[in-house]
């Protein structure tokens, strides 16, 4: 019996030991997290400030009113304002603050969609709304404005198409945030739909060629992004949240359609088409000959439409 006794007292006493030392590793590793979570939203935050005009990495505001004096360096308007109807034009200072931003984090959004801070993704959004016709030259024209040779208007913002893509993909990681920057450029296509005539429909005009260019390359790239970030989320909660943000920030129109088939794997472009084939129609535009085939689009803008929606592929 006092034997046994033993054996079971060695035993309990290993268990407990056992027991400790798990309970050891187990904080250990809890504050360890811990820290490198304050650690990471220590730099995020010090990046952020060091952004600002006039403010320092060392600034001990938090990432929140970072965000909102980004906001306000590139708009000069109050965080959270309503943009105009058509971009302004900022001081050279405010647009060297948004060059240096969507550079900065374009950089760590390429391995990272999510280093963006959740708190600065609607700022950093409304910012890009103010900002929507030179984003509207980047995104939708061919060429590198990156470089002296190429503005966009009318602010002439020196970011190439691929970094402000990055930016724009790390916004996405917030399904609201995403459609604000989406919605603004919609908007634009439909203004530059409304500019078209009805001889422009049916000629196929140099005018309306430009038009479905900007239109497909612009939304071909946001259609991609947007796919990206529902394609990073697998299914469930997460999937749901992101599609319920996109969908509670409202904003213009998008007609028929949802997001779930805007941001398809195997999306093509139709409700783009029907906005141009809507506008054709209004005008009873019908082109003559076997070029009419029946609609109120010429050949040439339908090829255009479809050949620059899928290189945002």
């Amino acid at each position: 019996m006092k034997l046994v006794s033993r054996v079971t007292g060695r035993r309990a006493l290993l268990v407990s030991g056992v027991v400790v030392l798990l309970a050891s590793v187990t904080l250990g590793g809890w504050l360890w997290l811990r820290d490198d979570g304050a650690a990471q939203q220590k730099e995020q935050n010090s990046f952020c400030w060091s952004l600002v005009p006039g403010r320092d990495s060392g600034e001990s505001g938090s990432t929140a009113e970072c965000g909102d004096a980004l906001e306000t360096a590139m708009t000069g308007r109050p965080p959270g304002a309503t943009p105009p109807g058509r971009t302004s034009e900022y001081g050279t200072e405010q647009v060297r603050v948004l060059e240096e931003t969507v550079k900065g984090y374009a950089a760590r959004t390429k391995g990272d969609p999510g280093a963006i801070p959740e708190e600065i993704r609607r700022n950093m959004a409304s910012v890009l709304v103010f900002y929507a016709d030179d984003v509207h030259d980047i995104i939708g024209l061919h060429g590198d404005f990156s470089e002296g040779g190429l503005s966009t208007r009318p602010n002439d913002v020196d970011v190439d198409r691929a970094t402000l893509t990055d930016f724009i993909r790390g916004l996405a990681e917030d399904g609201g945030a995403f459609r604000m920057v989406r919605g603004s450029q919609l908007a634009l296509v439909s203004d530059g739909l409304q500019s078209l005539g009805k001889t422009d429909f049916e000629g196929g005009s140099d005018k309306a060629e430009g038009t479905a260019l900007v239109s497909g390359n612009s939304l071909g790239i946001l259609d991609r992004v947007g796919a990206q970030a529902l394609e990073a989320r697998d299914g469930g909660a997460d999937r749901e949240e992101w599609l319920e943000a996109y969908r509670n920030q409202g904003g213009r129109n998008e007609g028929a359609g949802k997001p779930e088939e805007f941001f398809a794997s195997a999306r093509d472009g139709g409700y783009l088409v029907e906005m141009f084939q809507r506008r054709a129609d209004r005008l009873g535009a019908r082109p003559e000959g076997p070029e009419g085939s029946g609609t109120g689009l010429h050949p040439e803008i339908l090829d255009m439409l479809e050949k620059t929606y899928r290189l945002g592929f």
